[in-house]
C-alpha cells in the first residue's frame, strides 16, 4: 500500500540569497494559522523637508544602475567567420590553380556544386533555428557563386568579345541578386539573403547600361532602380529595410550630383573656350549640345520630384531636421533648372531671371510661411537667383544685372506690403535696388545721361514721399539719405552731360516733395533745404537758357514766398516764415553776380543784404542777418579774388603779418568777443 506524500503549503518565506540553498530532505510543516492583520499606523507627517546632507546621502546610497554588458564576438561566430574565409580562399585556389589540370566546365562546375550545396544547407540550419550556421552557409554560398561566375569569365568559359567586361559584371551582379531573392523567400529568416539582395542588385543595371546608353537615360534608369529598391526593402526585416534605405540614398545622390555637374559643365563650357577644351573630349565632343543637357534637366527634376513623393511615404529619422530632405531635391532641382535655362538661344537667361522673379513672388505672396511647402518654396527661389546673380556677375551681363536690381527693389516693396520685412530694411533695399539699376541701365547705354538723371532725381523725390508718410525717426532719416544719395548721382550725371538745364530739372524733382515734407512742424527746416534747392534749379535754368537777368526768374517768387511768410507770422523761428524767401531772392543773384562788369546787379544784392542785415538786428531775427552777411561775404571773397592778382605780393604778405600780428596781441578779446557773438546770433529768433 503506497501512501500519498501530504500536499505542502507555499510558505510566503522572503527570497534566499543567490549562494543559499535550502536542504532537498527537510520535512515540510504544516502552514501556521493566518495572524489577523493590524492597522498600519499613520505615518508621523516631518514638520520639515529633509536636510540637502539627507538628500545627498539618499543618492549616494542608491544602488548604481546594472551596466549592460558589452556585445563580444562568440567563438562560434568567430569559428565560423573564419571557417567561411577559408572555403572562399580555397576556391579561388582551386580556379588558379588547377585550371591546366581540368577543364574549365569541370572546374565551374566544381564551384557551382558547392556553391548550391552551402545555399541548400542554410535551409534546414535556418529551419533548427541554427542562425549563425545560417548566415554563415548563406555568405558562402553567395561568395563562392560570386567566385564561380568570375572565374568562368577570366578562365574564358565566356567569350570576351561577344560580352563586353562591364556588362558581364552587371550580369553577373544580376544572377547572384537574383538567387539571392529566390533563397530569401525559400528562407525568409536568413537576414543574409535579404541584405545581400539589396547590396548586390545595386550593381546591375549601371554595369549593364555604363557605356552603352546616354548620361540621361542611364539616371533615369538610376532612378528606377532606387524606387524599386525603397519599395522592395520595406517588405523585408529591419536590417533588409535599413540596408535598402542607405543603399537607395548613395544611389540617388549620386545620381543627382552627377546630374548637375553634367548641367554646370555644360554651362560653363557655353561661355569658356577653356572648359571647352578641357573637358570636350571627356564628353565626346557633345559637351554644348543641347538635347543631353535637356534630357538629363528633365531627368533631375522627375529625380527630385520622386524623393519629395518617397519622403512623404517613408519618413527620414526624427535626429535629422525637418523639411531637410524636401528641401535638398528642391536646392538640385532647382540648380540643375538655373543652369539649364541660360544654355537656351536668345531667352535663356532672360527665362532664368523671370523663374527666380516668378519664385520670389510666389514665397512672397503664399500664405503659409512655416512647414515644409513653405522650406521648398525659399530653397528653390534662394537657389535660382543665386545661380542667375551668379551667372550674370561671371558673363558681366550688365543689362541682367541692372534688371535684377530693379526687380529686387520691387520685390522689396513686395516684402514690406506683406509684412515679410521691416519696413527699414525693406525701404533702404528698395530706394538703393533702383540706383543701382538706373546707374547700371545707363552704363550700359540702354539709357542716356538725360533720362537716367531724370530717373535718379524720381527715385529720390519718392523716397522723400515715403518719409512724408512716415513717423519713425530712424526711418525717415535712412529714407532722406537714400534721397540725398540719389540726388548726388542725378547731379554727377547731369555733370558728366554738361547740361544745366538736367542739373534744374533734378533739384527741382528732388525739392518738390522736401516742400511737403516740411508742412509738419517738426519738420519745418526741410523747407530752408528746399528752397535752396529750388535756388539753385532756377540758377541752372536760366543758365542753360542763356539769361542775364535771373531776376525774372528768381524774384516772383520770392516775393510770393515773403508775403505768405509774414501774413502767417508766428513766434516761432525766423527760418520758417522768412528764411525760404529770403533764400529765393538773394542767393540766384549772388551766384552770378560775379564780375565787375555787372556792378548794377552788385549794387543791387549789395543793398539788399544791408538791408535785411539791418532788419534783422533790429527786430532780433536770425535769418535776415545770417543770409544777409552770407551774401555780403561771398561777394566781398569774390571781388577779392578778383582783384587779388593786381596788388602787390609784399602788400598781401604785409596784411597777412599784421593781421596775425593783432589777433595774437588781443586773442583774450577777440575769444571774448566770438563767444558774446556766437551768444547773441543764438538768441535771435
Amino acid at each position: 500500500m503506497t501512501t500519498s506524500p501530504l500536499p505542502t503549503a507555499r510558505l510566503a518565506t522572503p527570497a534566499l540569497p543567490p549562494r543559499s540553498f535550502a536542504p532537498a530532505t527537510q520535512p515540510t510543516r504544516p502552514p501556521a494559522p493566518p495572524t489577523p492583520a493590524r492597522p498600519a499606523a499613520a505615518a508621523p507627517t516631518p514638520k520639515r523637508a529633509a536636510s540637502p546632507t539627507y538628500q545627498s546621502s539618499l543618492r549616494q546610497s542608491a544602488p548604481p544602475k546594472p551596466k549592460q554588458p558589452r556585445r563580444r564576438l562568440s567563438p562560434q561566430a568567430t569559428l565560423l567567420s573564419l571557417g567561411v574565409l577559408l572555403l572562399l580562399a580555397a576556391g579561388v585556389t582551386f580556379l588558379a590553380v588547377n585550371w591546366d589540370s581540368l577543364s574549365i566546365p569541370v572546374q565551374a562546375s566544381i564551384i557551382a556544386t558547392l556553391a548550391a550545396l552551402s545555399l541548400a544547407g542554410s535551409v534546414p540550419a535556418a529551419r533548427h533555428k541554427l542562425t549563425g550556421t545560417a548566415e554563415a552557409l548563406a555568405i558562402l554560398g553567395i561568395g563562392l557563386l560570386a567566385v564561380d561566375l568570375y572565374g568562368a569569365h577570366a578562365l574564358g568559359l565566356t567569350p570576351a568579345r561577344a560580352v563586353d567586361g562591364l556588362v558581364y559584371v552587371g550580369l553577373a551582379a544580376a544572377l547572384v541578386a537574383a538567387a539571392n531573392l529566390l533563397m530569401s523567400r525559400i528562407a525568409p529568416t536568413v537576414v543574409t539573403y535579404g541584405v545581400a539582395t539589396v547590396i548586390i542588385g545595386q550593381f546591375a543595371l549601371p554595369f549593364i547600361m555604363a557605356g552603352q546608353t546616354g548620361l540621361a537615360l542611364f539616371l533615369f534608369g538610376l532612378l528606377l532602380q532606387v524606387t524599386i529598391t525603397v519599395y522592395w526593402s520595406t517588405e523585408g526585416t529591419k536590417a533588409v529595410r535599413v540596408t535598402g534605405a542607405i543603399c537607395a540614398a548613395l544611389v540617388f545622390w549620386a545620381l543627382m550630383i552627377t546630374g548637375t555637374v553634367r548641367i554646370y559643365l555644360s554651362l560653363a563650357a557655353h561661355y569658356s573656350a577653356q572648359a571647352r577644351a578641357d573637358f570636350g573630349d571627356f564628353f565626346d565632343g557633345s559637351l554644348t549640345a543641347l538635347p543631353p543637357v535637356l534630357f538629363t534637366t528633365v531627368v533631375i527634376v522627375l529625380a527630385a520630384a520622386t524623393g519629395i513623393f518617397l519622403l512623404r511615404k517613408f519618413a527620414l529619422p526624427r535626429a535629422l531636421p525637418p523639411a531637410l530632405g524636401e528641401s535638398t531635391c528642391t536646392a538640385a532641382a532647382a540648380f540643375a533648372v538655373a543652369a539649364c535655362l541660360p544654355q537656351l538661344p536668345t531667352v535663356g537667361r532672360w527665362l532664368d531671371t523671370a523663374l527666380a522673379t516668378a519664385l520670389a513672388l510666389v514665397v512672397l505672396l503664399m500664405a503659409q510661411r512655416t512647414g515644409v511647402r513653405a522650406a521648398m518654396a525659399w530653397t528653390a527661389a534662394g537657389v535660382v537667383a543665386m545661380v542667375n546673380l551668379l551667372f550674370c556677375l561671371l558673363v558681366a551681363d550688365v543689362v541682367q544685372l541692372g534688371l535684377i536690381s530693379a526687380i529686387a527693389a520691387g520685390l522689396a516693396v513686395i516684402a514690406v506690403w506683406r509684412k515679410r520685412l521691416n519696413r527699414l530694411p525693406g525701404s533702404i533695399t528698395a530706394s538703393l535696388a533702383a540706383q543701382l539699376a538706373v546707374v547700371l541701365l545707363t552704363y550700359d547705354d540702354v539709357f542716356n545721361l538725360w533720362t537716367g538723371g531724370i530717373l535718379l532725381s524720381v527715385v529720390g523725390a519718392v523716397s522723400i514721399t515715403v518719409a512724408c508718410l512716415i513717423t519713425e525717426p530712424p526711418l525717415e532719416r535712412w529714407l532722406l539719405g537714400c534721397a540725398a544719395a540719389a540726388a548726388v548721382l542725378a547731379g554727377v550725371f547731369a555733370v558728366l552731360e554738361g547740361s544745366t538745364s538736367l542739373f534744374g530739372a533734378t533739384l527741382t524733382i528732388t525739392a518738390a516733395p522736401l516742400v511737403a515734407y516740411g508742412m509738419r512742424p517738426a519738420r519745418r527746416q526741410a523747407h530752408l533745404t528746399a528752397v535752396l534747392l529750388l535756388a539753385i534749379a532756377n540758377t541752372a535754368f536760366a543758365l542753360g537758357a542763356g539769361a542775364t537777368t535771373i531776376e525774372w526768374f528768381t524774384l516772383p517768387p520770392a516775393a510770393v514766398m515773403l508775403a505768405a511768410g509774414i501774413y502767417s507770422w508766428r513766434d516761432q523761428s525766423s527760418w520758417i516764415f522768412l528764411g525760404p524767401g529770403l533764400l529765393l531772392g538773394l542767393v540766384p543773384s549772388a551766384l552770378i553776380a560775379n564780375s565787375n562788369d555787372d556792378y548794377l546787379r552788385t549794387t543791387f544784392v549789395v543793398a539788399a543784404a544791408v538791408t535785411i542785415i539791418l532788419i534783422g538786428t533790429h527786430y532780433a531775427l536770425q535769418a535776415p542777418f545770417i543770409i544777409g552777411a552770407g551774401v555780403l561775404q561771398k561777394i566781398a571773397l569774390w571781388q577779392l579774388l578778383e582783384v587779388a592778382p593786381l596788388i602787390p605780393r609784399w602788400i598781401t604778405l604785409a596784411t597777412a603779418g599784421l593781421i596775425l600780428l593783432t589777433v595774437g596781441a588781443t586773442y583774450e578779446r577777440r575769444l571774448q568777443n566770438a563767444k558774446q557773438a556766437a551768444r547773441w546770433l543764438t538768441a535771435l529768433r
